[in-house]
């Protein structure tokens, strides 16, 4: 099974065919479709999915996903979820072991993972996973499902039609690879996103193009006193500095922005659209909102008070040069004009309490979601060579109206991650709020508690399901919840989520001191909570308000 001598001429030449086509795509999600494509079309499946490695959840998501609960499949699995196929199914078999996996009966299989066709409601009846191998290292998993009958009436997958697989496999990996490392480039090269920008990939070796962005700058202050304080361990502003790099990046991602540049201690982001002065700004806020959790958390592992650090943020909106700038081997991707200058003189006078500087254009974009801030105020620019100073109107925003939570903490019990992904993960999801948990408990030793900080660093709300599983084996769920009670930003933004007899009291008693959503007479726990949170966040930012 497997060898080439198992296919056609006929079939070895359509291989040949597909490896060129392969080869010159660039776009990894048009790539995995192809792949998909001609893979159930070689096999007469009606369904199929190519799933790709994540390493940082060290799970399985769905990359690409055919049949009727393709979409399905794709929102609750894909790479923006938080849920991902473990390792220990079927898929992930295949992927650890660089085996083809073969399970003719699905169904009778007790090691096949069930939480996809719980949730999809379809049931698998026979599977194909074939590991995308480079070297001896997997990178995903191509799989076939459900094969339609043929004319004999056989409706089972067979030696030949794992040959076929195993042999699209090995073209599939490669291209798959070099599409994974044309990302990585492109990253390196000032094009950091969510979502690449293929129109902007298809740019990178054109003439630059004017075009109507915002721009925004966010910078430490303090940097020069915290290499000082910290110059006998070096050690820790690197691990200072990769922490706010973190942040940063996820923060500009979140609101669908361009991570451009890491400037020293500084971010450079680009966001694009007409809503771009609203993400910028919302990402602004995310930022100063992150960095105090960051330097809560800095304070207490060194003996240095290090309240003198900051961040200051500019933004800025105009039309300005966006492409490649250089020569030869030398180019760089980014956005040059007034508006770029604007928004970095912005950001280094961001300063002595004043944490978010924006131009009039961003200001009169942002209006409506705007409550607190000071302005307009001139602010005069000397450029070098001109003796006038270019004056511009700015304002100092302080505070902006409730956006609803981004994404929730969900503190669990391992038995009850199902009940979590069916009931409150996937529906959230439709409404726009991402979820963060661990598939599996976190184990406690080297860093138990930072993986826990990390995970809350990235969530606006922590939501707690209190059941007997995580009242009687519920160690790490009361680290979780110790942990986010001990951060003062989310003061008020923990909630008990009960699930059963169980009382949110014998996970933790300031966990009791809650008002905590009853489950039990809830229909849609997913509408429920978003409507809980959403309201509650309005009442959170007005009973805020100073005054």
């Amino acid at each position: 099974m497997g060898e080439s001598g198992d296919l056609s001429r006929e079939e070895l030449l359509t291989l040949l065919n597909i490896a060129g086509e392969l080869a010159t795509q660039t776009d990894q999600d048009q790539l995995v479709r192809t792949i998909l494509e001609q893979a159930c079309g070689m096999t007469n499946s009606p369904d199929g999915s190519v799933l790709l490695f994540d390493p940082e959840h060290k799970g399985l998501y769905f990359a690409a996903a055919v049949g009727s609960k393709g979409p399905e499949l794709m929102l609750k699995w894909g790479v923006q979820s938080s849920q991902r196929v473990p390792l220990e199914s079927n898929a992930g078999k295949a992927f650890s072991s660089g085996e083809i996996n073969h399970e003719a009966k699905v169904r009778e299989d007790e090691s096949h993972y069930k939480g996809v066709d719980q949730q999809t409601g379809k049931q698998s009846r026979a599977i194909v996973s074939v590991p995308l191998r480079i070297g001896d290292r997997s990178v995903g998993v191509l799989q076939v499902l459900n094969k339609a009958a043929s004319a004999d009436g056989s409706a089972t997958y067979d030696a030949h039609d794992c040959a076929l697989l195993a042999h699209l496999g090995r073209l599939a990996a490669t291209a798959i690879n070099n599409t994974s490392v044309m990302r990585k480039l492109t990253a390196q090269m000032g094009l950091y996103s969510r979502e690449l920008a293929e129109d902007l990939v298809e740019r990178l070796d054109q003439p630059a193009r004017r075009e109507c962005l915002t721009l925004m700058f966010a910078d430490l202050r303090g940097f020069t006193q915290l290499c000082q304080s910290q110059s006998a361990e070096p050690g820790r502003t690197q691990d200072i500095m990769n922490d706010l790099f973190t942040m940063y990046a996820d923060r500009v991602l979140s609101r669908g922005g361009i991570v451009n540049k890491f400037i020293g201690d500084a971010v450079f982001a680009i966001f694009r659209g007409k809503d771009a002065p609203k993400r910028a700004v919302r990402c602004a806020f995310d930022i100063l909102e992150r960095f105090n959790s960051l330097r809560r958390r800095w304070d207490e592992s060194c003996n240095e008070d290090l309240s003198f650090l900051d961040v200051g943020v500019g933004i800025s909106t105009g039309t300005v040069a966006l492409g490649t700038f250089g020569t030869g081997m030398v180019r760089d991707f980014t956005a040059i004009g007034t508006s770029v200058n604007l928004a970095s003189a912005f950001e280094f006078a961001a300063r002595g309490g004043k944490r978010v500087l924006v131009d009039n254009t961003t200001y009169q974009a942002v209006q409506d979601i705007t409550e607190e801030f000071e302005g307009p105020t001139t602010f005069e620019i000397i450029k070098a060579g001109q003796p006038v100073a270019v004056k511009y109107r700015h304002f100092h925003l302080k505070r902006l109206k409730a956006d609803r939570p981004v994404r929730v903490f969900i503190s669990h019990n391992h038995r009850d991650r199902e009940f979590v992904e069916a009931a409150i993960t996937a529906p959230l999801a439709k409404y726009g709020i991402e979820t963060w948990y661990s598939n599996s408990d976190i184990i406690p030793g080297e860093k138990y508690i930072q993986r826990i900080e990390d995970g809350l660093l990235k969530c606006d709300w922590v939501a707690v399901l209190v059941t007997e599983n995580s009242v009687q084996t519920g160690d790490w769920v009361r680290a979780e919840v110790n942990t986010a009670l001990g951060d003062p930003r989310f003061r008020d933004r923990v909630v008990p989520l009960k699930k059963g007899s169980a009382m949110p009291a014998q996970i933790s008693h300031e966990l009791g001191q809650l008002n905590a959503l009853d489950l039990s007479s809830v229909s849609d726990v997913g509408q429920t909570l978003y409507e809980f949170l959403t309201k509650r966040e309005t009442e959170l930012r007005t009973a805020a308000k100073p005054g």
